[in-house]
């Protein structure tokens, strides 16, 4: 009996620990994955990472040497001579005394029409009874020929049919999207490096909606991912630093800039004028549709601010995390050890900077006494006035009508008439010796120093707490760049940005490549049936597949390539990328969850990103015609590529104005106008 109860004690731990963790691969909050890097060498996630990205680089000349050199010529992969087969198609009509199916449709819509169907012809497996044969004779060592009998003719009959190119195509596929969320990873990083300190510096201009907005765009655009600008903000909400009504501006371009990378993907389809043409359309109806949001709903919110007090409502009572505080995850604890192997971004750098901690940081808790006392001595206007104390002073200095106990000074020194006025320093003031004795301003019980202060003296308030130096610090922190490669942050973000966009190509290269041999006849067919089914089903799969792998850069970055080469319609396209942008929200709402201060705004601005993305879709999609707006203009800007004269550089400019050029002109004026 007692080893019985051993044994089913036993059990019960396996089944619990098993179903922990099967809890922590769905992304369950209260078990934190830790993934255990193994030892430091050959067998780290940096070389893995690397060894991954150079066999995509292999492949892909391994497969271009085969097309160009070795395969024998087929079919050409220019553009369609849509006339002629247009003529064919009619006269074919004429003889069968039937409708002709291409009457009416754009040339364009026929290349699209084509493409589609040459997905949907039956794939020739090459299997014939000759090679049934001698697979047969091979496998058994000539002891079975195809006319024998039994289970073991049978069996290899059954492997003689098996389609192993495709098998090993599948597999590769799936190897190729692992490393294409990799190399996006590691691409997002290296943004970071060149401009995640840039990029931090712009929230201090934002004053109003317009320079809220192209900020947004910005900063998204340098560090390649509106999550990291989301957690950003959050962040700058949760200090104080940032109010919520112009977080949501912000918020609007993080949507837009977000959609740069999808977009870069598109510029992948250089070699077919078709293939530039559909994904290029494909890519940009995401520009298209958060421009129009952003068009909509930034006068109207401007005007009175209904996200903020409609989200308010909803926020209001929500509580600081206090503990079980972990963020859910989902494919991000599996992919990020190896792009971290390769470069570890250091993010407080860039929230050091976004919230002014440049000067100095105060490491000690006082309360608010102590701080309107000190308050007292170093603000003018009787302590009510403290924008002169540092030269970095923001208004987001002084909460709710005293100075924020982080902002404390390490030293304070008075002139000939006690007045410390002048006098606040993060670092040991100039003109006191170092051996000086600085007098305590705060006593061993915590009272400040009240009164009229002693003239030409120095008193020591955070003194040695205070973190100094705080900005200059790397954003490189990690990493084989660090350690092994020995790189700068403008190195490392230089070499890992050409890198993983040669491995971006390299990843879609090898991913169309192989889908038009495994999903060819069949499968195209199913595949077809599926996202066609209906629209306000693919918003539900767009949306699945974000939350999966929390980036709707990554979703519709995926997704781009298979409409370029004609598999998946626009129409089909549009609301998998509707889907998308809700699935990418998740992210800032996960972040509220576990803020530890000021969690009323942090979920406002969270829900803000949500509900913008929703009345943005209830707007645009569900009315045909309103739908036909973003569809029309991004098939104009897929028509542009194939421009006579300027359709191989249009996406370049495009790119350069809507992303860079325009907002970066604004955020010069905004930052003028400041100072």
């Amino acid at each position: 009996e007692e080893g019985a109860e051993v044994r089913q004690r036993k059990h019960a731990q396996h089944r619990r620990s098993t179903m922990s963790y099967l809890r922590t691969l769905l992304g369950a909050p209260k078990e934190k994955l830790v993934h255990d890097p193994g030892e430091k060498g050959p067998e780290g996630e940096g070389e893995a990472a690397m060894t991954m990205l150079c066999l995509t680089y292999f492949a892909t000349v391994g497969i271009l040497i085969y097309e160009k050199f070795l395969k024998k010529k087929g079919e050409s992969n220019e553009m369609v001579d849509v006339k002629t087969f247009a003529a064919d198609a009619a006269a074919k009509a004429v003889v069968d005394g039937k409708t002709d199916a291409n009457e009416g449709l754009t040339e364009d819509e026929i290349r699209d029409k084509i493409s589609q169907e040459m997905w949907t012809q039956p794939a020739q497996d090459g299997t014939t009874p000759e090679f049934r044969a001698k697979f047969i004779k091979a496998a058994s060592f000539g002891a079975i020929t195809v006319d024998s009998t039994g289970p073991v003719r049978d069996a290899l009959y059954f492997l003689s049919g098996v389609n192993y190119l495709k098998i090993f195509l599948i597999i590769f596929v799936f190897f190729n999207i692992w490393v294409f969320l990799l190399v996006l990873s590691i691409m997002g990083t290296s943004f970071k490096l060149l401009g995640g300190k840039d990029s931090a510096k712009m929230f201090d201009v934002v004053d109003n909606p317009i320079s809220g907005v192209m900020i947004g765009i910005l900063a998204t655009v340098l560090v390649q991912s509106s999550s990291t600008t989301t957690s950003i903000i959050i962040s700058l909400v949760g200090a104080n630093e940032l109010s919520v009504r112009n977080a949501v501006f912000m918020i609007m371009g993080a949507n837009i800039g977000t959609s740069v990378t999808n977009t870069i993907v598109a510029m992948g389809h250089f070699a077919n004028k078709d293939d530039l043409r559909r994904g290029f359309a494909a890519a940009t109806v995401h520009d298209v549709f958060n421009l129009l949001c952003v068009a909509v709903f930034l006068p109207l919110n401007w005007i009175y601010p209904f996200f903020e007090n409609m989200t308010y409502e909803m926020a209001k009572n929500q509580k600081v995390c206090e503990e079980d505080c972990v963020k859910t995850e989902f494919l991000s604890p599996y992919i990020s050890p190896y792009s971290k192997g390769v470069a570890n971004y250091d993010k407080k750098v860039a929230n050091y900077i976004s919230q002014g901690y440049c000067g100095g940081e105060c490491g000690t808790s006082y309360t608010s006494t102590q701080m309107k006392a000190l308050q007292k001595h170093i603000c003018t206007n009787d302590g009510n006035d403290c924008s002169k104390i540092h030269k970095n002073f923001e208004g987001s200095w002084v909460a709710e009508g005293y100075l924020y106990k982080k902002r404390a000074p390490a030293y304070i020194t008075t002139d000939a008439e006690g007045s410390a006025t002048a006098g606040f320093s993060y670092t040991w003031p100039s003109g006191f010796a170092s051996d000086y004795e600085a007098k305590d301003y705060f006593d061993v019980n915590g009272t400040a120093t009240t009164g009229t202060l002693e003239p030409n003296t120095m008193y020591e308030v955070c003194g040695s707490k205070v973190k100094t130096g705080l900005c200059n610090k790397r954003l490189l922190k990690g990493g084989i760049a660090l350690t092994d490669w020995k790189m700068t942050d403008d190195g490392a973000g230089a070499l890992l940005a050409i890198l993983a966009l040669a491995g971006l190509c390299s990843c879609l290269f090898c991913i169309v490549y192989s889908l038009q041999i495994v999903i060819k006849g069949a499968a195209a067919r199913v595949l077809q049936r599926v996202v066609g089914f209906n629209g306000y089903f693919n918003i539900l799969v767009g949306m699945g597949i974000t939350i999966m792998v929390q980036s709707s850069s990554i979703t519709t970055a995926t997704l781009t390539p298979i409409a370029a080469v004609g598999l998946i319609g626009l129409e089909d396209m549009l609301p998998l990328t509707l889907g998308a942008n809700i699935g990418t929200t998740l992210t800032g709402i996960m972040g509220a969850t576990v803020v530890a201060s000021n969690p009323v705004e942090a979920w406002q601005v969270a829900l803000c990103h949500l509900f913008f993305n929703i009345f943005g879709i209830l707007l645009w999609y569900p009315i045909p015609k309103m739908r036909r707006v973003p569809l029309n203009a991004a098939r104009f800007l897929g028509r542009m590529t194939t421009h006579p004269k300027f359709g191989k550089v249009f996406p370049l400019i495009y790119t350069f104005v809507v992303f860079f050029i325009i907002p970066g002109i604004c955020y010069g004026i905004a930052v003028a106008a400041t100072q």
